[in-house]
């Protein structure tokens, strides 16, 4: 190895060396500190395996959650030099509710993707007009695609579904019984089995209870849990799907009837997402023609595919392999204003709960001012010593930079504690605010390395002006001091 070699290698080990002296403690804290943070250390084990185990209570997780910030205190001023362990503490701290945020707010994200696309596909191809009646070539066909799991044609249609009850039953009924609005979709089970997604939301696991009617047995139906318990139905009970009369301009439209059939309940749907599950009603796709159309044709076709990311591919595929009416749209196009929305939400959230590192990084720079303060005669020793300005700067941006990945690491680590705590917890949230009934947590590799990356690198930048005023220390007024 050439000389220079070695000098970078050895001055890289003394700067480590002095920075590391220089951001531990030197003296041994008071016992107290390390009964504390057994004690900390025993709460936080103790709340955990408590939420872990299915406790109810919010105050169980809150509880976790403090002591194991107390624990991290502890250890902060167990280790560190006193200057820089408020510091620390304060970059850990904002790590970890940065972390805690986008988990959050990425599990929201993929909840909503995830549980909106079981339900329409990845690809909806709908047709321009009322004609849709080429169906069963169009699905024939593209279902050959290698892409292609499952395609399932589908009616829809707006209908108020009505509890059948005996006359006198019906006038003693509580009130909350009437009539429900509901998106009513006929689908055809056997098209729609390869839709893992779609059997997963069916409280029996499959798509049986969507049978057709005949002369022994009314049609099948499947309804939201939540619509089914605000209407007070439970499987075995019959439901009717009222349709308002077609106007077509004539004089009679007005007084005709509305159509309506008869159904039995036979499963209930739990989507997750409120929405959903208050208002939806699934039907067999014959019995869906019948009672929307009058006649054999669909609203369209719904394709899920192997690799969801595929689907703005497919969809091109399929409009320029048709005519000018077909209308083919991805699952990110369906969900896009929603997502759009969810993501602005999450950018404005990411940002003030990341001012808390702001916070902790202006905590490190009067840290810092002090620590020169304190170490005056140290640094002014190195120089006597031969040491250049330049390695004292060195120096003190190593103990900013040591600072910042030390905060991060335990940052990172609360942060993914937390969400793990969340999501075993499942926070239940407002049906009438919320699309998902509980709160979610999805995360992913940027959730964890974003707050990292961002912790140091504030760090490393803060430290800099300070790095120069350590450089600057007046050699004989250290030693004076020392």
């Amino acid at each position: 190895m050439s000389r220079g070699g070695r000098s970078q290698r050895s001055r890289l080990a003394l700067v480590t060396l002095v920075a590391s002296r220089f951001l531990l403690r030197e003296t041994r804290a008071s016992a107290t500190t390390l009964r504390v943070l057994y004690g900390a250390l025993a709460v936080t084990a103790i709340a955990v395996i408590a939420t872990l185990a299915g406790v109810g209570a919010l105050a169980v997780p809150v509880i976790a959650v403090l002591a194991s910030l107390v624990a991290l205190g502890m250890v902060c001023v167990r280790t560190l030099m006193p200057a820089v362990a408020v510091a620390v503490f304060g970059m850990a701290l904002g790590c970890a509710a940065l972390t805690t945020v986008l988990a959050v707010t990425s599990g929201f994200e993929d909840e909503l993707t995830i549980r909106l696309t079981r339900m329409n596909g990845h690809v909806l191809l709908t047709k321009y007009g009322l004609g849709f009646t080429e169906y069963p070539e169009l699905s024939a066909r593209w279902r050959r695609d290698p892409r292609v799991v499952a395609a399932s044609p589908f009616a829809f249609a707006m209908a108020a579904l009505v509890p059948v009850r005996e006359q006198e039953a019906e006038a003693d009924a509580p009130p909350g019984q009437g009539p429900a609005i509901v998106v009513a979709k006929g689908i055809d089970p056997e098209a729609a089995a390869g839709m893992a997604g779609l059997r997963a939301l069916m409280r029996s696991g499959d798509l049986a209870a969507l049978r057709p009617g005949d002369t022994h047995y009314l049609p099948g139906i499947a309804l939201g849990h939540r619509l089914a318990a605000r209407l007070k139905v439970v499987p075995g009970d019959r439901v009717s799907l009222v349709l308002p009369a077609e106007l077509d301009g004539t004089q009679d439209a007005v007084t005709r009837p509305p159509r309506h059939a008869t159904f039995e309940l036979l499963d209930l749907i739990d989507t997750g997402v409120t929405e959903l599950d208050t208002g939806l009603a699934l039907v067999h796709l014959s019995a869906g023609q019948a009672l929307f159309f009058a006649k054999a044709r669909v609203t369209g076709i719904e394709f899920e595919l192997d690799d969801p990311d595929d689907a703005p591919a497919f969809a091109h595929d399929l409009e320029a392999s048709l005519p000018s009416a077909f209308r083919a749209t991805s699952w990110q196009q369906q969900s896009d204003e929603s997502l759009q929305g969810l993501r602005q939400i999450r950018g404005v959230i990411s940002l003030i709960i990341g001012l808390l590192e702001v916070v902790a990084a202006t905590a490190l720079v009067a840290s810092l001012l002090l620590l020169i303060r304190r170490k005056q005669g140290a640094i002014a020793a190195l120089m006597s010593l031969g040491s250049e300005a330049r390695l004292i700067f060195w120096v003190f941006e190593a103990i900013g930079g040591l600072a910042g990945i030390v905060g991060a690491l335990l940052g990172v680590a609360l942060g993914a504690s937390y969400a793990g705590l969340i999501a075993a917890f499942r926070y239940p949230l407002q049906d009438d605010v919320y699309p998902i009934d509980h709160l979610p947590v999805s995360l992913g590799f940027w959730d964890l390395l974003g707050p990292a990356i961002a912790a140091v690198t504030i760090c490393a930048l803060v430290s800099g002006p300070v790095a120069v005023a350590a450089a600057k220390v007046p050699v004989l007024r250290g030693l004076g001091r020392g």
